[in-house]
C-alpha cells in the first residue's frame, strides 16, 4: 500500500509510464481495482467521494485529485461518479412525463395533426423505452468489475453478438465466426451471396478507425512492427460494422468506402458517417455488387 501511495499521483497522470517498471501498469491497475471494489461496499466511501466531487463543483478535471486522495485509479473513480449521478437521474425522473413532453416538442414539426395522431401512442412508448436506457447511461457494462484486459476481449465479443442479434432481428441469416485469427467476425447470407463482416465496438468514441488496434499488454512490445495495427481493407472483409455498445446502434459501412481513404485518414469522425448509421440497405447493395462482379467474371471466363 505504501508503495502505491507514493506513486499514485504520477500513475494517474500517465499510467503508460509504468509499463516497464516494477510494479507495472497492469499490476497497479489490478491492485487499485481490487481496492476500489472493496470500497464500493462502504456507504461512507460513496458519500465521502460524492461530497468531495460536489465541493469541487462537479469538475471533471478534479476527479484525479479525489482519486489521489483516496488512492484509486482515476478512471475507476470517474466511472463510479458517472454511475452514481445516472442512478440519481433514473431514480428521480418520471420517464412517462418526459416522454410525453418530448412528444409534444416533436408534434410542433408536424403540420398535419391527424398524421401525427396516427403514430403518437407508439412514439410515446418507444420514447419511454429509449429514455429508460438513456437514464442509465446505456446498456449495463462490467457490473462484476472484471479485469480490464479480460473485459476488453469480452466487450469485443459483446459487440459481435449485438450485431448478430440486430441482423437476425432485421431478417438476415447471419452466423458468428469462431476462429479468432480470422479477419472477419460474421458471415451473412443475403439471397445466396455470402458477405464477410468485421465488427468493432465503440462507446464514447467520436470516430471510427479503419485500422486494427496495436497489440499491447504485459510483456508485449507494442512499438514493434509486428504488433502494430494493420489497415482494414476490402481483402479482409466486405462490410465493416461499428456497433455502439451503449445503445446498440450500428454503422454499416461498405469496404469500398474504407478503401477510398488515404493511409493518413483512417480515423473518420462519426458525423461524416451519418449515411451509414442504421443503414441496413448497405448489406443488400454490397451483396448485389458482389453478385454482379461474380457474374461478370464468369462471363469473361
Amino acid at each position: 500500500m505504501q508503495e502505491i501511495e507514493k506513486i499514485i499521483i504520477d500513475f494517474n497522470k500517465k499510467p503508460s509510464d509504468f509499463k516497464n517498471k516494477t510494479p507495472n501498469d497492469v499490476e497497479i491497475k489490478d491492485y487499485l481495482r481490487k481496492r476500489f471494489i472493496k470500497l464500493c461496499d462502504d456507504e461512507a466511501f460513496k458519500k465521502r467521494v460524492m461530497q468531495k466531487f460536489k465541493d469541487y463543483q462537479y469538475k471533471k478535471s478534479k476527479i484525479s485529485d479525489i482519486a489521489n486522495e483516496e488512492i484509486l485509479y482515476c478512471k475507476d473513480l470517474e466511472r463510479f461518479l458517472e454511475m452514481q449521478i445516472f442512478l440519481d437521474i433514473s431514480q428521480n425522473i418520471k420517464i412517462s412525463e418526459v416522454a410525453k413532453s418530448t412528444t409534444q416538442s416533436i408534434r410542433e414539426y408536424f403540420k398535419d395533426e391527424k398524421k401525427f395522431k396516427f403514430i403518437e401512442n407508439k412514439l410515446i412508448k418507444i420514447l419511454e423505452k429509449s429514455l429508460f436506457i438513456a437514464s442509465r447511461d446505456g446498456f449495463s457494462s462490467n457490473l462484476l468489475n472484471i479485469n480490464a484486459g479480460v473485459m476488453t476481449a469480452n466487450a469485443g465479443d459483446s459487440s459481435q453478438f449485438l450485431f448478430l442479434a440486430r441482423a437476425i432481428l432485421a431478417g438476415f441469416n447471419a452466423s458468428n465466426v469462431d476462429v479468432r485469427s480470422s479477419r472477419y467476425d460474421v458471415i451473412l447470407d443475403y439471397e445466396n451471396t455470402l458477405l464477410r463482416i468485421q465488427i468493432k465496438g465503440i462507446s464514447n468514441n467520436n470516430s471510427i478507425s479503419f485500422k486494427d488496434r496495436d497489440r499491447g499488454g504485459q510483456g508485449i512490445d507494442y512499438k514493434h512492427e509486428r504488433n502494430r495495427g494493420k489497415r482494414i481493407t476490402g481483402r479482409d472483409c466486405d462490410i465493416y460494422v461499428a456497433v455502439d455498445k451503449q445503445v446498440g446502434i450500428c454503422y454499416i459501412i461498405p469496404m469500398s468506402y474504407a478503401d477510398s481513404l488515404s493511409d493518413d485518414a483512417l480515423d473518420v469522425n462519426l458525423k461524416t458517417l451519418q449515411d451509414y448509421k442504421e443503414n441496413w440497405e448497405v448489406i443488400k447493395q454490397v451483396a448485389q455488387e458482389l453478385k454482379s462482379n461474380k457474374t461478370l467474371k464468369n462471363l469473361k471466363d
